[in-house]
């Protein structure tokens, strides 16, 4: 993607003044567009629940919908790493596809156990961004392409090794890593020992910058620990009420915290936001461009291999449908999160809960019986007004 410079010379203020501007949205744990996030999915799940007679809003299917969400979630939060520093990733669906099929094949040809097979898949996928990457930093070719040309060559890889058929079955214990259960009473434990930390990291952040933010820090404290609290809350409730924390919500958890702190609290994250805001003033500043990109590219790899493993685990197969628009999935997921497709801008919790929220729409159209069809109609209209909405705020904050 193409990313803004500042016309004429870039004096080494302005790099400074950039790059702590970046380091502040970093800093960031929940802003207010993933708070609004929260609050529409809250009024999309009372509507879905009215509408179905009483059925979105039951433990069973809510488990059911946090599963669905939990691989588009993983890449989501991946795909907007890129775009913060200004580039784009259309391969996903393909990627994961072939990362699936990697997967299935160590488990049912080559007899692998579930460990092996996992580092295996990561490692493939680590190679396929590390290959993107290539053609971007080194050959000098758009991001846009190269993962264009990706989207293609990678479902035709795994179409050309499996002959187009389904790899199955896998073993009971690989299933186990997106299908499985924490049970009910260590998931409401880990739960609130999970709440009392967020709770406890916010009201710290809360106390270090009320000096500078007085009364309207205090109002984004309380919508903080509100949306926390029943989130959490639904949570516990959605546990108690089926067999527990899904294994898959385990992986989000873990991942998105480990990206959330690179994007935070890491040299690497603070130099993406500055890369992606002005690519100029990032060279001006010393920031190593080549290896910052190529480190993107291959934790975007790296997630390519954990959803394949949990795609393939969570059908207990690899079809050659695996992964199908999944790319538009998680960029509408990291757009309507708050990631910007100019650069610069984006979180990792609201690239998260931004897939959390089409999950949401497409369990609740399945639940209506609402056509396939006229489910891509909808999330295609999706995904246009979650771009709209990003230009719009892009010519608002000066951008566009």
């Amino acid at each position: 993607m193409k990313n803004q410079t500042l016309p004429g010379t870039v004096r080494p203020p302005a790099a400074a003044v950039s790059a702590g501007s970046a380091g502040r949205r970093a800093r960031q744990l929940i802003n207010p567009r993933t708070l609004t996030m929260v609050v529409v999915f809250v009024l999309l799940a009372i509507v879905f629940n009215v509408a179905s007679g009483d059925i979105f809003l039951t433990p069973r299917n809510l488990s059911l919908l946090l599963r669905q969400a939990s691989i588009v979630a993983l890449v989501a939060a991946g795909v907007s790493i890129l775009m913060i520093m200004g580039e784009i990733d259309l391969s996903i669906g393909s990627s994961v596809y072939l990362c699936g099929v990697v997967a299935a094949s160590l488990q049912i040809t080559h007899g692998l156990g579930v460990v092996p097979t996992i580092m295996l898949t990561i490692g493939v996928g680590i190679l396929m961004g590390l290959w993107q990457g290539l053609w971007v930093v080194t050959v000098g070719v758009p991001s846009f392409i190269v993962t264009l040309a990706g989207l293609l060559a990678f479902r035709g890889i795994g179409y050309y090794a499996t002959d187009a058929a389904t790899l199955a079955p896998v073993s009971m214990a690989f299933s186990a890593l997106s299908e499985g259960f924490v049970p009910v009473i260590a998931s409401i434990v880990a739960l609130v020992i999970a709440y009392l930390a967020a709770a406890a990291y916010i009201l710290r952040r809360h106390r270090v910058s009320r000096s500078h933010e007085g009364e309207t820090n205090t109002l984004r404290l309380a919508s903080k620990l509100g949306a926390l609290t029943v989130t959490v809350g639904l949570l516990i409730w959605v546990c108690a009420g089926f067999r527990g924390i899904p294994t898959a919500l385990i992986w989000v958890a873990v991942i998105g915290i480990v990206l959330w702190v690179v994007m935070t609290r890491t040299v690497f994250g603070r130099n993406a936001y500055l890369t992606g805001s002005n690519r100029e003033a990032a060279v001006l500043a010393g920031i190593p461009l080549a290896r910052q990109l190529y480190v993107g590219f291959m934790l975007m790899g790296g997630l390519y291999g954990i959803a394949g493993v949990l795609m393939t685990a969570r059908i207990g197969a690899s079809t050659p449908t695996t992964g199908m628009y999944m790319e538009l999935d998680a960029i509408a997921g990291a757009v309507i999160g708050g990631t910007a497709l100019k650069g610069g801008i984006g979180t990792i919790p609201g690239a998260i809960v931004g897939a959390i929220l089409l999950a949401t729409i497409d369990n609740g159209m399945s639940i209506l019986n609402i056509s396939s069809f006229i489910q891509l109609v909808i999330k295609g209209l999706v995904l246009l007004f979650a771009l709209a909405f990003d230009s719009f705020m892009s010519k608002r904050n000066g951008r566009g």
